[in-house]
């Protein structure tokens, strides 16, 4: 079993974002800047002080980093990479990560194709200054910028073939020719070919209608069912424990999907009043979400699949991490650390929705 993170490498500034939000602009700004907006609303979020706020460019931390995820049963990380028809953008955290001695967790990479907007707008308002091009051309510029990583003698593979998450493949245009230069290209190179995993970021679909292997859950689910707001309120607040209860419960679909789990919820600090944010979370309801998709995961997926996602280690700006802070300390890394040392495992046929108590689903 491995516990796979989802990695932000926004943690340094770039020229494209410095035009919009300003120059030395990171998601720290984002973070630092977030306010309460109802009763009871955890923000910020403030980093433990042994990490603080840092920067991704500084190749000591780095290795400081990867090393507390590793010693704490973060084994590997999937890390969010970007590319706009050849141009890579936020890359230089990955470099230095694949070029360090230091490291020893293994990796994947996440295409995260969509284009980039001003998020601080909302609706008609939305300003696109990136963006995203679907075309033959730019699937072999990706495919020639990406195949190198998956090279490396850290990044995954499922029986020989490494690897590569796409973001809501549905929402490529010609996913399917995306998916056949990807394999041709990996073949080239000598492997037997990819492991080419959609995120199910906003639709649940069958990987092989998309050209693709698998499918990987993604955390949170949104549903009107689950949230505790009032129709018109803003932010949106949904209840974290009946988030987790209706992911827990999803029957095993027909196709194979890696599953995933959150320690939380909040975009508000990117968002402000028009986010979504998570109320009742707690480290003991993450606990127990964990303990289940480990039982879930070993008695569904093949061995070559017994890979369990978390989303994320560092999602500040969406309050999603389970990096330190100082409300948790580092609760929710020895939740991860102990889970890989033989503690209770839950039946995966187990009706959730039959507990009860505060930290109960």
């Amino acid at each position: 079993m491995e516990h796979v993170a989802f990695y932000l490498p926004q943690y340094h500034s770039i020229p494209e974002n410095d035009a919009v939000y300003g120059a030395g602009f990171t998601e720290w700004d984002n973070v630092r800047s977030a306010a309460p907006l109802f009763a009871g609303h955890y923000e910020p979020h403030v980093p433990h002080p042994l990490i603080g706020y840092y920067s991704l460019l500084d190749e000591k931390f780095l290795a400081v980093q990867h090393a507390l995820a590793y010693d704490h049963g973060v084994r590997a990380f999937c890390y969010y990479y970007y590319d706009f028809a050849g141009r890579r953008l936020l890359e230089r955290p990955l470099d230095l990560i694949c070029a360090s001695r230091r490291i020893r967790n293994r990796f994947c990479l996440c295409w995260a194709h969509e284009s980039w907007y001003d998020n601080r707008k909302t609706g008609a308002q939305k300003n696109v200054f990136l963006p995203q091009e679907y075309s033959e051309a730019a699937a072999r510029r990706l495919c020639a910028n990406v195949l190198p990583f998956l090279e490396h003698p850290r990044a995954i593979t499922v029986g020989g073939r490494p690897l590569f998450l796409i973001w809501s493949p549905e929402r490529v245009t010609g996913i399917a020719m995306y998916a056949e230069i990807l394999r041709e290209g990996a073949q080239k190179r000598g492997f037997p070919g990819l492991c080419l995993a959609g995120v199910e970021a906003h639709a649940g679909v069958d990987p092989a209608a998309l050209g693709l292997d698998i499918m990987v859950e993604f955390a949170p689910n949104w549903r009107v069912e689950n949230h505790v707001s009032a129709p018109g309120e803003r932010p949106v607040r949904i209840d974290y424990a009946a988030t987790v209860r209706f992911m827990l419960e999803k029957p095993v679909p027909p196709y194979t999907r890696l599953r995933c789990t959150f320690p939380g919820w909040d975009n508000t600090p990117r968002r402000g009043r028009g986010g979504i944010a998570c109320t009742g979370q707690n480290p003991e309801l993450f606990r127990i979400a964990l303990d289940y998709l480990h039982s879930y995961t070993k008695a569904v997926l093949p061995p070559s699949l017994q890979y369990v996602f978390i989303n994320a280690w560092n999602e500040w700006g969406e309050g999603a991490h389970i990096e330190p802070d100082m409300r948790y300390g580092f609760k929710y890394l020895e939740i991860v650390r102990d889970s890989l040392r033989g503690g209770a495992r839950r039946d995966p046929s187990v009706n959730t929705s039959s507990a009860s108590g505060e930290n109960r689903l």
